[in-house]
């Protein structure tokens, strides 16, 4: 029997033909699974940033929303005013906005009140394209971020804002300050705190619980903008803008204080800055229904005033006159015209127990002389003077100590006069220019910063926590 030998070359050709189909195909699929990997990751990565922009939307609404009524903002009433436009409280001090939904994700955020702080906390969803399962979902668990159970990727964002002030300082000008007088001095103390007060109030120039925060200020706005130290005492720093200059007399003093009380003339190194950058808004009154007032020509205590409020509410005088304030009033009152009050008894006196006075002052020019503001309850916020736009001049002079605050950034403030009280003015000036004729002795509240209003909450950290 014959037999019949096959050419090996054949299947040894065959073999090569397999073996390079099965490389070819490994190669082109391993090529396949990197392109796949790829645009997976891309994917993943622009879901990854979605979610952390949906987050940082839902920031922003929760800002929007806590600021609502700046630029004057009322602490207690806007955070009372929190559940409101699809907001609800989830507990007495926590917020929580509608869920927002923005293409294929959504946003939910929170407003925790930590007073005087507040926290802001927003979670943003973007949907995960395949789903959670499959290679996408390997890759997810080897990056060591899962995708949500539903199908989205979540990030979350927690922003920290604090207030913003209307109140920052002593005394601040948005084009000057003029510390120009006798014995001028500032300093700072804290009604709210045991340590920097006697019962709330000033604790008197020579005590241990003086703080040095009477800081001067004039605002970036203009450029050359000036600060006039002048021969005054400032406990507490002076500030101006980029561009502004701050002058000091030769017996002049800023700075800590030890370095005021030890005698040291000049400005202490670190207590002189040129980088402040604040805007000052304007003021606009206040939405009421404003019940004009008669005068009334009645006595109290003995004084001939010609506006008396025992009764709560908004109301409009169309300019001066002598005006008291009871007991459990607190009073908003808008004065159309000039107020212009020149005799020696003229007033405005609040009564000392419960009871506060909103001034808003429409008329160009307030002029008080006599005994000036008589703020009985000696707290600053019981008196809070806010001038518009169209108030250009305001002028207090007198011997009678001023407790209040004062915000008129269109109009140049004087005061005039001061005696020989020590306590001449407590509580905070804010104005176009301020200038200081006189004795004056200024003390700084520093708790005005959580409690006499704010342009707003501002931001002042950020973190990611998931």
């Amino acid at each position: 029997m014959k037999l019949v030998h096959r050419d090996r070359k054949q299947g040894s050709a065959l073999i090569v033909a397999l073996l390079t189909a099965i490389i070819l195909a490994m190669a082109l699929g391993s090529y396949l699974l990197y392109t796949n990997t790829q645009t997976l990751l891309v994917r993943r990565a622009q879901q990854w940033n979605a979610a952390l922009t949906l987050s940082e939307a839902g920031i922003e609404e929760a800002l929007a929303h806590v600021n609502n009524r700046a630029p004057f903002l009322d602490y207690a009433d806007a955070t009372n005013r929190l559940a409101t436009d699809g907001w609800a409280q989830i507990t007495p001090n926590q917020f929580r906005g509608p869920t927002r939904y923005l293409g294929d994700g959504f946003y939910v955020a929170t407003i925790t009140l930590t007073w005087p702080t507040i926290q802001i906390d927003s979670i943003g969803y973007a949907r995960a394209i395949g789903g959670s399962k499959g290679i996408q979902g390997i890759l997810l668990g080897i990056l060591g971020q899962q995708s949500h159970d539903s199908g989205y990727i979540k990030r979350q964002v927690r922003v920290m804002a604090r207030v913003d002030p209307l109140f920052a300082t002593a005394l601040a000008g948005r084009q000057k300050v003029d510390l120009n007088g006798n014995n001028v001095f500032t300093d700072a103390f804290d009604s709210s705190d045991p340590r920097y007060s006697e019962n709330g109030r000033y604790p008197g120039r020579n005590s241990n619980k003086i703080l040095p925060r009477g800081t001067v200020a004039t605002s970036g706005e203009f450029t050359n903008s000036i600060v006039n130290v002048g021969n005054a005492e400032v406990m507490g720093r002076v500030l101006t803008g980029p561009l502004g200059v701050i002058m000091i007399g030769p017996q002049g003093s800023v700075g800590d204080v030890d370095w005021v009380r030890s005698g040291k003339k000049g400005i202490q190194p670190g207590w002189a800055a040129n980088d402040m950058n604040v805007i000052f808004p304007e003021v606009t009154n206040p939405p009421a229904i404003w019940i004009p007032k008669a005068k009334d020509n009645q006595r109290v205590d003995g004084v001939l005033y010609d506006y008396v409020f025992n009764t709560s509410g908004d109301y409009i005088i169309p300019g001066g006159g002598n005006i008291y304030v009871g007991t459990n009033a607190h009073v908003r009152l808008r004065v159309v015209g000039d107020f212009k009050m020149s005799g020696n008894d003229d007033r405005i006196t609040i009564a000392p127990s419960n009871a506060s006075l909103k001034l808003f002052m429409e008329g160009s020019v307030f002029k008080l002389s006599g005994l000036g503001v008589v703020n009985q309850s000696g707290f600053a916020t019981n008196f809070m003077y806010f001038g518009l736009p169209s108030n250009k001049s305001v002028d207090i002079s007198g011997n009678a100590q001023l407790v209040g605050l004062i915000y008129a950034p269109n109009a140049d403030i004087f005061l005039r006069g001061g005696g020989n009280n020590v306590i001449d003015v407590i509580g905070s000036i804010v104005g176009n220019s301020v200038t200081m004729n006189g004795h004056f002795a200024f003390h700084y509240d520093v708790t005005l910063q959580n409690v006499a209003g704010a342009r707003g909450f501002i931001p002042f950290s950020w973190q990611e926590v998931q």
